[in-house]
């Protein structure tokens, strides 16, 4: 069975949307919670919106963004 390899987002079907947005979402929101981390060195980013909302905001929208997905590659197959 040969799987083809796709580089492009909207080349892939809804499972490979769905997996993709699994493991590259799970890095940005690593990403982000290291730079909130790192935020109180820095004066101009030290407020309670860039230290919890914000995180939060997009933890919210990652896992809303995942469940859309999923549903949508379980109504393909």
């Amino acid at each position: 069975m040969k799987k083809e390899f796709k580089i492009f987002y909207w080349e892939l079907d809804a499972k490979g949307k769905f997996i993709r947005s699994l493991w590259s979402g799970f890095l940005a929101l690593l990403f982000l919670y290291w730079a909130v981390w790192f935020a109180p060195e820095h004066p101009s980013f030290d407020n309670i919106f860039f230290e919890e909302w914000v995180p939060l905001l997009f933890t919210l929208l990652y896992f809303a963004d995942l469940v859309y997905k999923y549903r949508k590659w379980k109504k393909e197959s």
